[in-house]
């Protein structure tokens, strides 16, 4: 810790008053980081970590869908044209099956 002193001049005396400033330590004071040991031990640390992080990654991808997740049905007709409307290049599946639009489990009542 580093004490400074400030003058201050007032009109009736002239005084010194000790302020302390914290002073954040250089970089160059902090402790370095730990010996990391065998090199060889080292490397097959690392390579377990690698190989576990590879293993969670795909586990990650299945934990995401839930097993009640709905799926998008299946479309109704095949190609462009719906053979019921005759309607080209419109929904596969009729958006008001249930009274509004729902895809994917995604519902905006209109």
């Amino acid at each position: 810790m580093r004490i400074f002193l400030r003058i201050s001049t007032t009109p009736t005396r002239l005084s010194l008053y000790p302020i302390r400033f914290l002073t954040i330590p250089s970089r160059f004071e902090r402790p370095g980081p730990l010996p990391l040991g065998d090199p060889e031990e080292q490397k097959e640390f690392e390579e377990l970590v690698k190989k576990q992080h590879l293993v969670a990654t795909a586990d990650d991808e299945e934990r995401l869908t839930h097993p009640d997740m709905r799926t998008e049905p299946p479309p109704e007709f095949e190609g462009d044209k719906n053979p019921v409307t005759g309607e080209i290049g419109g929904p596969k599946t009729d958006p008001l099956v249930h009274g509004d639009w729902s895809y994917g489990s995604k519902v905006t009542d209109f």
